[in-house]
């Protein structure tokens, strides 16, 4: 899945630059609309809109980029859904998300205003970027911190813990490029029916799933030190504990996948999946 390098280059170089600790911190207190509003000068939130339509033109796997790094440098705002409900058909694209009851077939919840599989296409991004951000941080973290002489990456079982957390890592980041780039291919799927609703449910069941054992490692190679407002950890676990259940728990979308397995049988899932 490759997306387009100027938008790759132009989002780093924004969020790193505007996403500091210090703006964060303050954002909290505000609601950060400053960034938003930034972010909507040069046109991120239509990175779905057609070209002839005063939009960027881009894929779906360009919009893996915005809403991945939102997660990864917990962009406050609205921005993603902003994004992505631009880019659905007959949406209105308003920043307004309000709460609604959503159902496909039998996963039904309370969600905010996306359709469910473009909203949990949405946070598989982005907390497979809140989940890279922790893992950047807990590797860097163990670089520097001494402990009994040593940095605490030179313990054993401190690397093994971080091998396995990059792990988890990169099966969130996989599993959702993955349901972007069906999505990109069949179209934003529906119902169970449509071609790229398996990768979508996939995604967002795995990254739902993984959010609880890569803040538990996250945390746990930090100490206590990982729990305090002043060290910033939390502005990337807490959205992950949040996101896990928006769109459908991981619990809801592993009976789906389960029901849809069954009713194509295994030759034809193996297939689905293989392709």
């Amino acid at each position: 899945m490759k997306a387009d390098s100027l938008l790759l280059d132009t989002v780093e170089r924004l969020f790193s630059e505007q996403l500091t600790p210090e703006y964060l911190a303050e954002a909290e207190r505000s609601g950060g609309a400053e960034f938003l509003s930034l972010a909507q000068e040069i046109g991120l939130d239509t990175v779905l809109v057609a070209q002839e339509e005063g939009g960027y033109g881009g894929s779906w796997s360009d919009a893996f980029v915005v809403a991945e790094a939102c997660g990864r440098y917990a962009a406050p705002g609205s921005l993603p859904e902003i994004m992505v409900s631009r880019g659905i058909p007959g949406s209105d694209g308003t920043e307004h998300v309000s709460v609604e009851h959503v159902s496909v077939g039998r996963l039904a919840a309370a969600q905010p205003s996306l359709p469910l599989a473009a909203g949990a296409l949405l946070r598989s991004a982005q907390m497979a970027g809140a989940a890279q951000a922790l893992l950047e941080r807990s590797v860097r973290y163990c670089g520097e911190r001494e402990q009994f002489g040593r940095r605490l990456e030179r313990f054993q079982a401190v690397q093994q813990q971080l091998a396995e957390l990059a792990g988890y890592v990169a099966c969130m980041q996989a599993a959702s490029q993955r349901a972007f780039a069906e999505v990109q291919r069949h179209g934003m799927p529906a119902g169970e029916e449509d071609a790229a609703w398996l990768a979508v449910a996939i995604a967002k069941c795995r990254c739902s799933e993984l959010a609880h054992p890569v803040t538990l490692i996250a945390h746990g190679v930090h100490g206590a030190i990982g729990f305090t407002e002043e060290f910033g950890l939390q502005r990337f676990s807490r959205p992950l504990w949040r996101w896990r259940a928006d769109y459908g728990r991981c619990s809801d979308w592993a009976q789906a996948i389960g029901r849809l397995a069954i009713a194509r049988g295994p030759e034809a899932t193996w297939d689905a999946l293989a392709r």
